[in-house]
């Protein structure tokens, strides 16, 4: 059975808006960007909205 998750651990933002963020993509091209904002879909999964460096915005899990 698992174990419920505190609603505390589910508001947490690990990703504040203005914070600088860097992944890789498909292509193995570093991507740097800022988070714009984030939200929470109903299954819990926090979504980030990106500002690339480069120009344009993504949003990833």
């Amino acid at each position: 059975m698992p174990y419920p998750i505190p609603q505390t651990i589910l508001s947490m933002n690990m990703f504040p808006a203005g914070s600088r963020v860097f992944f890789y993509d498909s292509t193995g091209q570093l991507v740097r960007g800022v988070v714009e904002s984030t939200t929470r879909m109903a299954d819990g999964t926090q979504m980030v909205i990106i500002r690339r460096d480069n120009g344009g915005i993504m949003t990833l899990p």
